[in-house]
């Protein structure tokens, strides 16, 4: 997927516009009929965050090709309240990553800051692991919403190069627009 920057505001048109490159994404070589899909969708998030994850979650149909991963950083770190609250807004079925879980297309999981990616045998979910170093580059996305860590930025350009789909909340939407703005500084979609 190429990046590019657009001033394309963060409205529901916007987020039915982000749903359908998402689920457009095919591995390399392949048309998009494949039925299997490696990559994963990650959106990383924070303050002023679950708004945005909430909308983008009531847009994926049942049958998403992938698996969603959100890294939601949150005060307190209850991750299973946030579990219970996406669920109320997904249509695909939501779950806290555990160790050794692993990733199911069409389902959402609600990924603690302890858990990263371990791609040995497949992407399974493991204690000290990165959360991007895994993924598959040309067949994921990887989502920075308010709140999201800008010292992951360069990673996420990283997979860009590689052919992942990057993109930001647009700055006027967020809490917290620092990623989103440092990714648009370095060209990917807002």
């Amino acid at each position: 997927a190429t990046t590019r920057a657009t001033d394309a505001p963060a409205t529901p048109q916007f987020l039915d516009t982000m749903g359908a490159k998402i689920s457009s994404l095919a591995l390399v070589g392949h048309g998009a009929s494949s039925e299997h899909h490696d990559g994963v969708v990650l959106i990383l998030a924070g303050i002023g965050g679950p708004d945005a994850v909430r909308q983008i979650l009531t847009a994926l149909p049942i049958g998403f090709p992938r698996a969603v991963l959100i890294s939601q950083r949150l005060d307190g770190g209850r991750y299973d309240r946030l579990v219970q609250q996406m669920a109320r807004a997904a249509i695909l079925p939501v779950h806290l990553a555990e160790p050794s879980t692993q990733l199911q297309a069409g389902n959402v999981y609600i990924v603690p800051p302890e858990l990263g990616l371990d791609g040995t045998h497949g992407l399974r979910f493991a204690q000290g692991f990165s959360l991007m170093d895994a993924l598959p580059s040309d067949d994921s996305a990887v989502l920075m919403l308010s709140g999201a860590d800008p010292a992951l930025v360069d990673t996420a350009m990283s997979h860009a190069e590689r052919g992942a789909l990057v993109a930001g909340q647009s700055p006027d939407g967020c809490y917290d627009a620092a990623a989103p703005m440092a990714l648009n500084a370095r060209g990917a979609t807002v």
